[in-house]
C-alpha cells in the first residue's frame, strides 16, 4: 500500500463521512483499555520526560556533541523499552545520528506502515539568566511543564512512542506498522537528512509520514496543517580596511563597516511596502487562492489579543497582504542577527573595519532555497561599493516548503481524531516555520507527511519554554486514537480507487441523494476538491 491520494469527489465523499462521524462513534474495547493503560501511567510519562530533557542536546554547539549522542541512547533504550524491534543508531554524515526502531506486524489488510517522524535536539538556551528555572530540569508548576525541549520537539516524540507503547502494553499489537525515525539535527535545518534518506530509502518505505514536531492552534481546537515555508539562510560579512581606525582622527573620510551594512540591509526592504526589493525575490511565488482565504477566516486570528500577549510594539509587514497571509503563504527576508564594533559595556571610539548579518528567507510553496539564496547573493553583490568587500556564506543546506494534501487519508484521520478529543472541527492551516524533513520525505521516499504535533508552541526557540500539562497527556491519547484510525481512512482510499478504477464511480455520481448528503457535510467540514486551474493546490 502506498501512497493513496484523493484524486476523485467520491473519494472525498468517503473521507468526509467518516470524519463527520467519527465524534459519534463508541470507542473499540482495544482502544478503551489502552486509554486506560495511558491514564495509569502519567507518572511514568513524566519521569520520561525529565529525563530526556535533562540531556542539553543542542545541535548548534559543538560542545554538546556528546549530550547530542547521550540522549540518542537514551532514546534507542526507550523504543526498546516500549517493544520497538531492530532498534539502532543510524549515523548520519555530521555529528548528530538518527535513532530508528519499527514493529511491523499488523494483519489488519489496511493498516498502513507509517513512518513516525520527530527530532531529539533542541535550541540554545541563551538568555540563560532569563529563564525562571534550570532549563535542563523540568520545573512544573501552574499547569505547566517548564523547561528547553518540553514542547519542541522532546514532549512531542515521547507522546507517540508511549501511545505505541500503551498499544503492545495492552493487546500485544499495534493497529498498523510503525517506524520511528528519530532525528538530531532539525533544530540546525537537518543538513545531513536527504542523503540519510537516500542512503535508507528501502528500509524506510512506508505509505504515509506522521511528524510528532508541530503544534495545536488551541487547547480546545485541533488543526491540520496544510503546509510549512521552506527556508535559507545566510551571512553577509562586509570588510572595508585591514584594521579597526580613530574615529576622531579617520572619521568623515573613511568607509565605515557599519554604515556599508546598514545601507545594504536596508536596501533589501521598500520602506513604504516593506516589500523585498531583491531582484526576481516574488517569481515563482504561488497565488493566493480563495480556499486559502476561507481558512485564514475559520482561523480567527486575533492580532490585538496576540499583540498584547508578545508586548508587541505593532505589526509590519508586505503592503497589500492580511498577516495570516503574510506569515503562511508570502516569503521574507528577515536580518537575525549584527554585529560590527565595540558592542560593550560603555564606548570605543573606532570605525570598525568588519561587520557582519545573517539573513533568514522563509519561502512561500514554489520557492525553491537555491534560487533565493543565488538571487539574494546577486543583490549583495550589485549593491556593494567599490569601497567594501562583501562576501555571503551560505549557513546549512536549507529546506524546501512543504505542502499537505488537504484530503489525504492520514489528514482525514487526524480531522476524526480532532473531532473526538475536542467535539469541534479542526482548522486548516498553514505555518509559517520550518521542519526540512517534512519536503524531504516527500522528495526522496515519495510520502505525504500529517503534522501531529501537540503542544501550543509556547516560548519554544526562547527562555522558559513550555508546554501544559494537560496537552502532554492529550498527546498521547489522540496518537492512540490515531493508530487505531489510520486504517479505517487507507480502507475508504482504497475502495474509492477501486471504485473509479471499475467504472462503478458514474453510478454514485448519478445517485443525487447520496451525493448531496455527503457533499453537504464535506462542503461543511470546508474540504473541497480543487480546480487544475488551482496554483497552489493543483498537486493535491
Amino acid at each position: 500500500m502506498r501512497n493513496l491520494h484523493p484524486k476523485s469527489f467520491g473519494l472525498l465523499l468517503l473521507i468526509a463521512g467518516a470524519q463527520f462521524s467519527y465524534a459519534n462513534r463508541n470507542f473499540s474495547d482495544n482502544l478503551r483499555t489502552v486509554l486506560q493503560r495511558i491514564e495509569s501511567q502519567s507518572d511514568r510519562y513524566d519521569k520520561d520526560l525529565a529525563e530526556l530533557v535533562r540531556f542539553p542536546s543542542v545541535s548548534a554547539l559543538h560542545q554538546h556533541e556528546g549530550d547530542v549522542l547521550a540522549a540518542a541512547r537514551w532514546l534507542s533504550e526507550r523504543l526498546q523499552a516500549a517493544g520497538l524491534q531492530n532498534v539502532e543508531i543510524l549515523s548520519t554524515d555530521g555529528p548528530q545520528p538518527v535513532v530508528y526502531g519499527e514493529w511491523l506486524g499488523a494483519t489488519n489488510p489496511h493498516a498502513p506502515t507509517v513512518l513516525v517522524y520527530g527530532h531529539y535536539d533542541v535550541q540554545p538556551v541563551d538568555p540563560l539568566d532569563a529563564w525562571e528555572s534550570p532549563p535542563f530540569e523540568v520545573s512544573k508548576r501552574d499547569g505547566y511543564y517548564y523547561g528547553r525541549g518540553v514542547d519542541d520537539d522532546k514532549g512531542g516524540l515521547l507522546q507517540a512512542v508511549q501511545a505505541v507503547e500503551a498499544w503492545l502494553q495492552e493487546t500485544g499489537a499495534v493497529p498498523i506498522n510503525v517506524k520511528f525515525l528519530l532525528e538530531g539535527q532539525e533544530e540546525v535545518m537537518s543538513p545531513h537528512l536527504t542523503a540519510f534518506l537516500q542512503r535508507h530509502a528501502g528500509r524506510l518505505v512506508a505509505d504515509l509520514a506522521l511528524s510528532a514536531d508541530g503544534g495545536q492552534p488551541a487547547a480546545d481546537r485541533g488543526g491540520i496543517s496544510l503546509g510549512l515555508r521552506g527556508v535559507v539562510s545566510l551571512q553577509l560579512d562586509v570588510v572595508t580596511a585591514d584594521t579597526d581606525m580613530h574615529s576622531g582622527m579617520k572619521g568623515g573620510s573613511s568607509a565605515n563597516s557599519n554604515h556599508v551594512l546598514a545601507a545594504l540591509l536596508a536596501g533589501m526592504r521598500d520602506p513604504r511596502t516593506q516589500a523585498v526589493t531583491v531582484e526576481g525575490f516574488y517569481d515563482d511565488v504561488a497565488r493566493i487562492t480563495d480556499l486559502d482565504r476561507r481558512d485564514m477566516e475559520m482561523y480567527d486570528f486575533n492580532p490585538e489579543k496576540e499583540a498584547a500577549e508578545l508586548g508587541l510594539l505593532g505589526h509590519v509587514g508586505e503592503e497589500g497582504y492580511s498577516i495570516l497571509e503574510q506569515r503562511w503563504l508570502r516569503p521574507t527576508l528577515e536580518v537575525v542577527g549584527m554585529a560590527g564594533g565595540f558592542t560593550g559595556e560603555g564606548i570605543k571610539t573606532v570605525i570598525p573595519r568588519s561587520a557582519m548579518a545573517k539573513i533568514s528567507c522563509r519561502l512561500a510553496p514554489r520557492q525553491t532555497p537555491q534560487d533565493i539564496l543565488k538571487k539574494v547573493a546577486r543583490h549583495i553583490e550589485t549593491h556593494c561599493p567599490v569601497y567594501a568587500r562583501c562576501n555571503v556564506t551560505a549557513l546549512g543546506g536549507g529546506a524546501f516548503p512543504f505542502t499537505s494534501p488537504r484530503n489525504s487519508p492520514g489528514n482525514a484521520a487526524a480531522a476524526a481524531v480532532h473531532a473526538a478529543l475536542s467535539d469541534k472541527r479542526p482548522l486548516y492551516l498553514r505555518d509559517g516555520a520550518t521542519i526540512p524533513a517534512l519536503a524531504a520525505f516527500q522528495q526522496v521516499l515519495n510520502v505525504d507527511t500529517t503534522k501531529f504535533g501537540w503542544g501550543l508552541s509556547e516560548r519554544i526557540h526562547a527562555p522558559n519554554e513550555r508546554l501544559r500539562v494537560d496537552m502532554y497527556d492529550k498527546g498521547r491519547r489522540a496518537w492512540a486514537m490515531l493508530l487505531e484510525e489510520l486504517p479505517r481512512h487507507f480502507a475508504a482510499a482504497a475502495e474509492a480507487e477501486a471504485m473509479e478504477a471499475t467504472g462503478a464511480m458514474e453510478s454514485l455520481r448519478g445517485d443525487g441523494s447520496r451525493h448531496g448528503a455527503l457533499g453537504a457535510e464535506a462542503a461543511e467540514m470546508g474540504r473541497h476538491i480543487p480546480g487544475r486551474d488551482d496554483a497552489l493546490h493543483e498537486e493535491l
